[in-house]
């Protein structure tokens, strides 16, 4: 009797705790980002809530972004240190931070700026910084990453070198 008495109420509260737990999940979602700089490519998976922009994203990640905010919208001023200061957005009249939508293998131009796009669970975002073409459109791409590649990068292992030091005396 004393079993069947605390029994119930143990139960209750972990289906409770799961259902909590499930629901929780449901309402963030995980977004990957795969940066092109000049001389090596970044990617993170950052986890946001599930109504998150692309800006969100951006500002939830490790890597430190400088965003400003114009009567058009946001623009991306500098990302890990590459580009322009935020009070001085559009210094380099060459370069800008161009930015992608991984779809079916390929990287597309957003037709919309951070700010107003929501990527999708396990989505992949890419950003570059580009010069332009003649018609204004990016000439560089971040390489493609899949949001499977991009999490197994986020697992690699680090090996540092280290040196050993003998004495021949």
């Amino acid at each position: 009797m004393f079993t069947r008495r605390f029994l119930a109420p143990l139960v209750t509260l972990a289906l409770l705790a799961l259902l909590t737990t499930a629901a929780l999940a449901q309402e963030t979602k995980r977004v990957a980002l795969v940066i092109a700089f000049p001389d090596h490519t970044y990617s993170e998976i950052v986890t946001v809530p599930a109504d998150a922009t692309t800006a969100d994203v951006l500002e939830a990640a490790i890597i430190p972004v400088g965003m400003v905010e114009l009567s058009w919208g946001t623009a991306i001023c500098n990302i890990g240190g590459v580009g322009n200061p935020v009070d001085d957005c559009f210094a380099d009249p060459l370069h800008f931070w161009a930015y992608y939508h991984l779809e079916d293998g390929e990287w597309v131009g957003s037709d919309v700026g951070i700010a107003d796009f929501v990527p999708a669970d396990r989505a992949v975002e890419g950003f570059a910084w580009s010069g332009f073409d003649e018609n204004f459109n990016p000439t560089v791409q971040p390489p493609v990453m899949t949001f499977e590649q991009v999490e197994a990068a986020q697992f690699v292992p680090i090996f540092l070198p280290y040196v050993v030091v003998t004495s021949n005396q």
